[in-house]
């Protein structure tokens, strides 16, 4: 035994020790279990991989030949028709898209705009932050909600930055 292991270990009671003796049998019982079940899961595993191996079907796709038109006309009247119909597809599916998370929620820029309305002054970035998280003002499900109020703050044109690290309302 080490010198600290024989220090430790004079200044522990016969009770103490007991208890340490049981908690490492304990400890190993539960190694002995979590390797039975990591052999069981594995086999299940296996049998898994097996059933989806074999369920899996080739599926034949055709492929799509895109044909040229005869002229000149046809060719710039196709063109614009596709055109139209990409700009139709995206504009409502944005539409849709912003109408979904709007949806009685309100944005990042409003809660800063209200709180900044509410102080009075021009308010600190940290300042900010902190309420906005201590109050749950804003639902999120960002990892790093401070980059998202730094961009609010760079990309907003209700909010101007009135020095370092402060901003207003413009």
């Amino acid at each position: 035994m080490s010198r600290t292991l024989k220090t430790l270990a004079a200044g522990l009671s016969l009770e103490e020790l007991r208890h340490l003796l049981a908690v490492k049998e304990k400890l190993s019982t539960l190694e002995k279990r979590k390797a039975q079940l990591e052999k069981e899961l594995a086999k299940i595993e296996a049998q898994v991989a097996k059933l989806v191996k074999g369920d899996k079907r080739k599926l034949r796709t055709r492929k799509k030949v895109k044909r040229k038109p005869a002229t000149r006309k046809k060719a710039a009247r196709a063109k614009a028709k596709t055109a139209k119909k990409t700009v139709r597809k995206t504009a409502t599916r944005k539409k849709a898209s912003v109408r979904k998370k709007t949806a009685g929620k309100p944005t990042v820029e409003s809660v800063v705009v209200d709180l900044i309305r509410k102080n009075g002054e021009p308010m600190k970035f940290q300042d900010m932050l902190s309420t906005i998280t201590r109050k749950k003002l804003v639902k999120t499900k960002s990892k790093n909600f401070a980059n998202v109020l730094r961009r609010t703050l760079s990309t907003s044109k209700r909010l101007k930055s009135k020095g370092r690290g402060i901003y207003g309302l413009s």
